[in-house]
C-alpha cells in the first residue's frame, strides 16, 4: 500500500476566467433639413439600442445550485445502469454517463431514455471507443484497429476510419468518445493503445483521429493528460508515476498542444515529479490550471478519470476527490458508479459553503460543460431563477 501523501484543500489555483464582452451600440441622433421658398421642415430621427441579454455564465448563476452541481458529475454504468441514470438526470443530478461493457441491441432505446427523461437537456453519452483492446461496439460494429494499428497507416486513412466509426456509433446515441490515446509509448496499462514511441507519430495521428471524430459528429477526448506512456505503473491498480516536467514537456505533452477546436481532454491520475507534489494531476492545480489551462492554452472541457480508480483510491475516497479535482480546475468529474453521484454532490455543496471551492469556478466549469452538449443555461432558467 503506497503511503497517502497529504492533499492540502486549502490553496487551489482557481480556474481560468472565460472572458466575455457585451457591446452596446446607440445610434446617434441625425437630421435633415428641406428648405423650399415657403417653409422650413426638420425632422429628427433617433435609435437606442435594446440592452443585451444576459451571457451564458450569468444564465448559469441563477440556475439552482444543486443543478449546477449535478452538471458536473459524471458516472459509470453498464447498459443496465441508464436505468438509473435515466432517473438521475430527470432530477438534473448528472450530466449524462460513461457507459461500459460490450451494449448489446437494446442500447438505444436505453439511451434515448435517459435523453429523454434528462431535465436539462441532452447529456453526455460516453463510451471508451479506442479500438485493438479497448472499444465498446466490437460485437456490434466489428473490429476496431488498435492505435498502435492506426499508427502504421497514413494519416487519411486514420481520419477515414475515425469517421465511419464515430457516425456509426453517433447513431446508436454516443455523443462522446473518450479517445484518442495521446500517450506517448506503451508503458504500464497502455501498450498497443498508444499510436507510437514517437511523439511526433502521436501527434500526427492523434489529431488524425479526434479531427475523424468531429466530421462523425462526436466530441473527441484527448488522455491521459499529462501522458501516461511512460509511467511506471496502471494507474487503474495503483499510483503511477511519469517522468519529470521538464522532460514531459520535450516529449509527452507536445501531443497535447495539436488539439482540435471542440476536443476535450482527460486528466489522468499521474503524479508528475516536479509538478503535482506527490499527488495524481486530476487532482492538482499546478497540472490542470497551471499546464493544461495556462502553459498550453487549452480551454475545452477538462475531464477526470474515473476517480475510483486504484490511483486515487489508495489515498482518498470519490467525493473527496471529486472536490479537489474541481477545485484544480477539471469541468467534467467521473466519479464510478452511480451511488457515488449524490455523496459527491453533498462534497461539492460543503466545499461551496466552506469556502474551498469559489462557485464562479463551478459556474465556469457548468458553462463548458452545458456548451460541450448544445445546451443553452439561460434556456434552462425558470422565471422564478
Amino acid at each position: 500500500m503506497t503511503t497517502a501523501p497529504v492533499i492540502s484543500t486549502t490553496t487551489p489555483g482557481p480556474n481560468p476566467t472565460r472572458a466575455s464582452t457585451t457591446s452596446t451600440t446607440t445610434a446617434s441622433p441625425t437630421s435633415t433639413t428641406t428648405t423650399t421658398t415657403t417653409t422650413t421642415t426638420t425632422s429628427t430621427t433617433t435609435t437606442t439600442s435594446r440592452p443585451p441579454g444576459p451571457t451564458a455564465i450569468e444564465c448559469v448563476g441563477e440556475l439552482p445550485i444543486g443543478l449546477r452541481v449535478g452538471q458536473v458529475l459524471i458516472p459509470v454504468v453498464d447498459q443496465a445502469g441508464l436505468a438509473v441514470v435515466a432517473d438521475l438526470a430527470g432530477r438534473g443530478l448528472v450530466a449524462g454517463a460513461v457507459v461500459i461493457g460490450s451494449p448489446g441491441d437494446g442500447f438505444p432505446a436505453a439511451v434515448a431514455a435517459v435523453q429523454e427523461a434528462s431535465a436539462t437537456g441532452p447529456v453526455v453519452i460516453a463510451v471508451d471507443e479506442e479500438g485493438g483492446t479497448v472499444q465498446r461496439f466490437g460485437s456490434l460494429l466489428g473490429r476496431l484497429p488498435s492505435a498502435a494499428e492506426m499508427g502504421a497507416m497514413s494519416i487519411g486513412d486514420v481520419r477515414e476510419l475515425a469517421t465511419e466509426r464515430a457516425i456509426a456509433i453517433a447513431a446508436l446515441g454516443v455523443t462522446v468518445n473518450l479517445a484518442p490515446v495521446l500517450d506517448v509509448g506503451s508503458g504500464p496499462g497502455i501498450g498497443t493503445r498508444s499510436f507510437s514511441d514517437d511523439p511526433m507519430a502521436v501527434s500526427t495521428h492523434g489529431l488524425a483521429f479526434a479531427e475523424g471524430m468531429l466530421d462523425g459528429g462526436l466530441v473527441p477526448v484527448a488522455k491521459h493528460f499529462p501522458g501516461h506512456g511512460r509511467a511506471n505503473a496502471d494507474s487503474h491498480d495503483e499510483v503511477a508515476t511519469t517522468p519529470p516536467l521538464d522532460e514531459l514537456r520535450r516529449v509527452d505533452l507536445l501531443p497535447f498542444g495539436v488539439l482540435p477546436d471542440g476536443a476535450a481532454v482527460m486528466v489522468g491520475h499521474l503524479v508528475v515529479p516536479g509538478l503535482t507534489d506527490g499527488v495524481p494531476a486530476s487532482l492538482s492545480a499546478a497540472a490542470v490550471t497551471g499546464i493544461l489551462r495556462d502553459e498550453l492554452g487549452f480551454d475545452g472541457v477538462v475531464i477526470t478519470d474515473d476517480l475510483a480508480m486504484g490511483a486515487v483510491a489508495q489515498m482518498i475516497d470519490v467525493p473527496t476527490a471529486a472536490r479537489l479535482a474541481l477545485i484544480a480546475g477539471a469541468d467534467l468529474l467521473m466519479v464510478g458508479g452511480y451511488e457515488n453521484v449524490v455523496p459527491s454532490a453533498w462534497s461539492l455543496m460543503a466545499a461551496l459553503d466552506d469556502g474551498s471551492l469559489d462557485e464562479r469556478w463551478l459556474d465556469e466549469a457548468v458553462e463548458r460543460v452545458l456548451a460541450m452538449r448544445g445546451v443553452d443555461p439561460c434556456t434552462l432558467v425558470t422565471p422564478e431563477g
